[in-house]
């Protein structure tokens, strides 16, 4: 090899390492890294407490925002696992953010949602005592009441329920 030729392919190899280490791929990252927040929490956080039937659990019920969504989101998952197709899907479009309110579940207690026992459970992972669950569901019949749900929807969810409202 000649000695112009050793330095030029270095170089060559050492520009290419370069431009890989500096591609864009190497370098993702999100401002919570930088400033310590969890940017999907966030977002989560933002959609249930800005939702309707969270403000007016809150209000109603003097339970914070991350409790009213998640006893809120436990009751309309357990509702549409047992709901008829066309009843789920009404249910789902009268509740804005109904997927941020489901997500708001704690983790790995959805499956829970079967049995009002399992209900019980939920509450209580969400720092609630077993009774709020009988204050949580008038309030929330009557919600879905004022959006105008049909009085088959409306008699279902008292069955699934378990309450007379």
């Amino acid at each position: 090899m000649d000695k112009v030729q050793l330095p030029r392919r270095f170089f060559s190899l050492f520009t290419l390492i370069c431009i890989l280490a500096a591609s864009p791929s190497s370098f993702a990252f999100s401002f919570s890294d930088l400033f310590g927040g969890d940017d999907e929490q966030a977002a989560t956080t933002t959609s249930t407490t800005a939702n309707p039937l969270t403000d007016l659990l809150s209000g109603q019920l003097g339970v914070s925002p991350e409790q009213a969504a998640g006893g809120a989101g436990a009751l309309l998952s357990m509702a549409t696992s047992q709901l008829s197709g066309d009843q789920a899907s009404e249910l789902t479009q009268m509740i804005p953010g109904v997927d941020a309110l489901t997500n708001a579940i704690p983790p790995g207690l959805s499956g829970m949602l079967s049995t009002m026992n399992g209900l019980n459970q939920v509450f209580a992972a969400l720092g609630m005592d077993a009774s709020m669950v009988s204050q949580f569901i008038p309030v929330v019949m009557q919600y879905l009441g004022d959006q105008g749900a049909s009085a088959g929807l409306m008699e279902t969810l008292g069955q699934v329920w378990g309450s007379t409202s």
